[in-house]
């Protein structure tokens, strides 16, 4: 079973694939008359539509019909030019061009009675009206439709949902469209399960393929985005601190700090040893740099900065620390735990003996092989073998209560109950720093987020398709600051604040 969001996602994965959303909307609409004529119900059918996809689906459904050699009677919830999404459009107008099968009526121009009488002789009404996108409280156009689909003493049908029942939790704020048949498109969605007893469901193929589930894409990443109040203060939408860097390695934590600030975060401090903070401030005005006077990562180092951990979302630690950080380490993790923050871990940091026993911290683990070997001891088969791969990253996820992105040519994601992989990238990206460079980014969305499986799956995906545009560009010869200037660039065409979702 699916959630609203997971099937929002799955879709708009598909979409990426190359399922076009007119595409999908013809399998479900073409599901629904093929399932009318496996029972001989197509004669004369009405079909009430509202304005979004759902209402297409019922569109496609009623030419399938006139094709199977029935009538249709089309009650439009609103006027036609309300009809919001161009699938729905599309197959609205050739129904208008179908004048010998297909009537079509709107129901804001007809009293109850009319609408009645209009119907009056069909054996089956389709409920295409309202389905993943309702919100609260039916609206009177629409509840004074339902309570006429409900008095009718006919067979009903509802499109994915039935009109009214909030597909998550499958509650119902108001009346809902009672149907004897629910064809739901691709997977059943998590609030039908209340109605298995009294209604039957029906799981419709509508071409999405497996891949739109397994690996991670677009959807997957616009879910981390919300747009962006107008009235939002500095801090608001993120704050991040990032602990790292050594006498040898400035340009690690500089990485990570860079691409946290470019993922459009408010405030980014970067926490390193007093040697390197002047390198990494002329490298990067922008940033916050707060030097701690020891040359590794010690208690005092902490607390000398201690202030700034309990100003922050999320916590980033390793990279470019060195070695003989361990108790140092361990202090961020006791601070932490203690505020209730979110961590990210990389690099040295993964190597330490408290990263293997987080003691519930909400944190992601962004290991390569190698480090995932020192964390777990587990030696991971090679791609060929990605099933038993993935099973091994979910079980130690499952084992540290952490979540997992191991990194490498498909990145492993898992946070001990799901799973998913991600395909971005390119071999180019064995450059260093490009690992430094998703450290920022899984700390940034989740400092936006609050979700640690959600950021970890967008992050991969977002910092593989920075590689593969920066590889574009410049070949093989990357370097990880190529990738940093796109992301801002991706995250643009992924913020509904420029491009709000439409219903």
């Amino acid at each position: 079973m699916l959630s609203l969001e997971e099937m929002n996602i799955i879709e708009e994965n598909a979409v990426e694939l190359g399922i076009s959303r007119i595409l999908m909307m013809e399998n479900a609409g073409s599901n629904v008359a093929d399932y009318l004529k496996k029972l001989n119900l197509i004669n004369k059918v009405a079909i009430f539509a509202g304005t979004g996809n759902k209402a297409g689906d019922g569109f496609v459904a009623a030419r399938h019909i006139a094709s199977y050699g029935g009538k249709v009677i089309i009650i439009l919830s609103h006027k036609e030019d309300e009809i919001k999404t161009e699938e729905a459009k599309e197959n609205f107008k050739i129904l208008k061009r179908m004048k010998k099968s297909v009537e079509i009526f709107s129901a804001t121009n007809m009293e109850d009675e009319e609408i009645v009488e209009k119907i009056k002789d069909v054996n089956v009404i389709i409920d295409a009206l309202i389905g993943t996108g309702i919100k609260g409280k039916l609206r009177p156009e629409i509840a004074r439709l339902v309570k006429i689909i409900n008095q009718a003493k006919i067979f009903k049908l509802s499109i994915d949902v039935p009109t009214g029942i909030d597909p998550d939790t499958g509650e119902s704020a108001s009346d809902y469209v009672k149907c004897d048949v629910v064809i739901t498109m691709h997977k059943m969605k998590k609030g039908l399960s209340k109605f298995l007893d009294n209604i039957k469901i029906i799981e419709a193929n509508i071409g999405i393929p497996p891949e739109a589930e397994i690996y991670a894409g677009i959807g997957d990443a616009k879910i981390i985005f919300k747009k962006r109040n107008p009235y939002s203060r500095k801090g608001d939408n993120g704050v991040v601190l990032i602990i790292g860097g050594s006498k040898i390695y400035h340009g690690a934590p500089t990485f990570s700090a860079l691409a946290a600030s470019r993922s459009g975060i408010d405030l980014v401090y970067l926490a390193v040893p007093e040697k390197i903070a002047n390198t990494i401030r002329s490298i990067a005005p922008e940033l916050i740099v707060i030097p701690y006077e020891e040359e590794k990562l010690t208690k005092n180092s902490v607390y000398s900065f201690k202030k700034f951990i309990e100003k922050s979302d999320v916590i980033a630690i390793g990279p470019g620390l060195g070695q003989d950080i361990e108790e140092g380490v361990e202090e961020v993790f006791k601070i932490t735990k203690e505020l209730n923050k979110y961590m990210v871990v990389d690099a040295d940091a993964l190597k330490t003996e408290i990263a293997k026993k987080p003691n519930g911290i909400n944190a992601i683990y962004t290991p390569h092989a190698g480090e995932f070997k020192i964390l777990t001891g587990k030696d991971l088969p090679f791609y060929d073998k990605i099933e038993e791969r993935s099973n091994i990253v979910k079980e130690e996820s499952k084992k540290l209560g952490v979540t997992i992105l191991l990194k490498g040519h498909i990145d492993i994601i898992s946070d001990g109950n799901k799973v998913k992989l991600n395909r971005t990238g390119t071999q180019a990206m064995t450059v260093g720093g490009t690992g430094d460079v998703l450290t920022g980014l899984c700390a940034a969305l989740l400092a936006k987020s609050k979700r640690l499986f959600e950021s970890a799956v967008a992050a991969a995906y977002i910092n593989g398709k920075a590689g593969e545009m920066a590889t574009e560009d410049f070949g093989n010869q990357i370097v990880a600051t190529d990738l940093i200037k796109y992301i801002p660039k991706i995250i643009k065409n992924l913020d509904p604040t420029y491009f709000p979702k439409t219903n």
